[in-house]
């Protein structure tokens, strides 16, 4: 079935764009190792293929292509089911996938690589995209990974990175969790001073020895203030992250001399947020952490700290077409104000926690549209995937993700009508609350029973958060 789903993709590729050719076969003949792993944490996985495209309007046209060609043939191969009036269907199966772009999403990563230099470790937040095959394949392109818990860890460690290339950032460990990664040789970055006594304690006890040169960090609160998005916003004096770090007297000495004291901290840690915060902030908090460093090895009288994490929380546009993220614009932003991070002689080492920036716009779902309903001047559309899926998109509507909306019909095909042709749509989910609404008013083709609803950048932050809410089954 994946081995015709593949060939189908392929034709509907060379007929979607004749310059995407040369990587149809690359992309196809992955396909049922990756349909396999997404499957097995509740979707489907098909990629669009082709060649690369290296600046906006052509990614836009490339993305859209890949999109339509791929729901077509996923139509085709009967992966949203025969129909929802199918008499043979099983009351298991759901007309819903969500569908991954493997070889646009490595090309993101390629970039983020190319941006900033050999000496930088590119740390993938798992909680973002927590799928097995797109770890494991990050690893062999040389990225790290982001683990915001000791399952993660545990995860990441299964997926066989190299523990230093492991970044633990708990703000909320147990002794015994840090004791284990700390014997695991994964990167520890310390939240706060009362959990550095917990490290002190377990690294001076007579039963433990620490390996050298082991990866420790202590993050700090930069303290720049708030972005746009409050909730993703942790660099404010009453941010639960991090130790707040002001900019001199007796507060950022007594942060000082507790990291000086502690000869096997190696690096600074610095997290602004994630999302919703300027490249000016960004780069700003980072700023902070150097100089905090540099004032670490001056006051330890040698060099201690040899690594800086600065984190993610790059901007994503979920509104654009084009899925690349401006790692290279904070390059730029980064070579001009913090120039030292970009000097091995400096800092050997620097980590990067991107999450949403590598992975939110390389996959979409699609649905069958299960149900309409009207309402005064517009229309409700009824999918199997709901606030289970969207959280952020269904509980706070104004604040974060607006899933762009793309329809088709019952065939795959793209229904296309004239502006004034189009119907304002609530785009519903399948659960019991009047809030499970993915995206309200979305001004498109009108659709029925039967056609299928694309909603984009599903790539981060929609599997790896969801929940069971009504009990629905995966």
């Amino acid at each position: 079935h994946v081995s015709e789903f593949a060939a189908t993709r392929r034709r509907r590729r060379r007929q979607a764009s004749d310059d995407n050719d040369d990587d149809a076969g690359r992309t196809a003949d992955r396909g049922e190792h990756k349909t396999r792993e997404a499957r097995a944490s509740g979707g489907s996985d098909s990629s669009g293929g082709g060649g690369t495209a290296r600046d906006g309007g052509m990614a836009s046209s490339t993305a859209a292509a890949r999109r339509a060609a791929a729901v077509a043939a996923a139509a085709e191969q009967g992966l949203f089911g025969a129909g929802v009036m199918n008499a043979a269907a099983s009351a298991e199966d759901k007309p819903m996938a969500i569908f991954f772009d493997a070889d646009a999403w490595e090309e993101n990563l390629g970039r983020a690589r190319a941006a900033f230099g050999e000496h930088f470790v590119h740390a993938c937040a798992v909680k973002t995209n927590p799928l097995s095959y797109f770890l494991r394949h990050a690893k062999e392109l040389g990225h790290g990974a982001e683990c915001a818990s000791l399952g993660e860890v545990l995860h990441a460690l299964s997926c066989g990175f190299e523990p230093r290339n492991i970044v633990y950032d708990s703000p909320c460990k147990t002794f015994a969790e840090i004791r284990m990664a700390l014997q695991e040789g994964v990167h520890l970055n310390i939240d706060n001073l009362q959990e550095l006594e917990r490290v002190s304690a377990i690294v001076g006890s007579d039963d433990f020895e620490l390996s050298e040169g082991a990866p420790i960090g202590i993050r700090v609160n930069p303290l720049v203030g708030a972005g746009t998005i409050a909730a993703f916003s942790v660099s404010t004096g009453k941010s639960k992250f991090g130790v707040p770090l002001p900019k001199e007297g007796t507060e950022r000495n007594i942060v000082l001399d507790a990291v000086v004291a502690c000869p096997w901290i190696n690096c600074v840690h610095v997290h602004t947020g994630s999302g919703g915060m300027g490249l000016g902030q960004l780069v700003s908090g980072i700023r902070t952490a150097v100089d905090f460093a540099l004032e670490v090895n001056s006051a330890a009288g040698e060099t201690r700290i040899t690594t800086i994490d600065m984190g993610g929380g790059l901007a994503v546009d979920f509104r654009a077409e084009s899925p690349f993220s401006p790692f290279e614009e904070y390059a730029a932003a980064l070579r001009e104000a913090v120039p030292e991070v970009f000097d091995p002689s400096v800092f050997s080492r620097v980590v990067t926690e991107f999450g949403a920036a590598l992975q939110c716009k390389f996959a979409f779902l699609a649905s069958r549209v299960e149900y309409t309903k009207e309402y005064d001047g517009g229309r409700i559309a009824l999918i199997h995937a709901g606030s289970d899926i969207f959280m952020r998109a269904c509980y706070c509507p104004e604040t974060f993700v607006h899933h762009r909306v793309f329809t088709f019909d019952a065939s795959g095909q793209p229904k296309e009508v004239d502006e004034e042709q189009r119907v304002p749509h609530d785009i519903a989910g399948p659960l019991c609350f009047a809030g499970d609404v993915v995206v309200r008013d979305a001004l498109i083709a009108p659709l029925e029973v039967d056609d299928i609803v694309v909603l984009a950048d599903t790539g981060g932050n929609s599997l790896s958060i969801r929940t069971s809410h009504c009990s629905r089954q995966g």
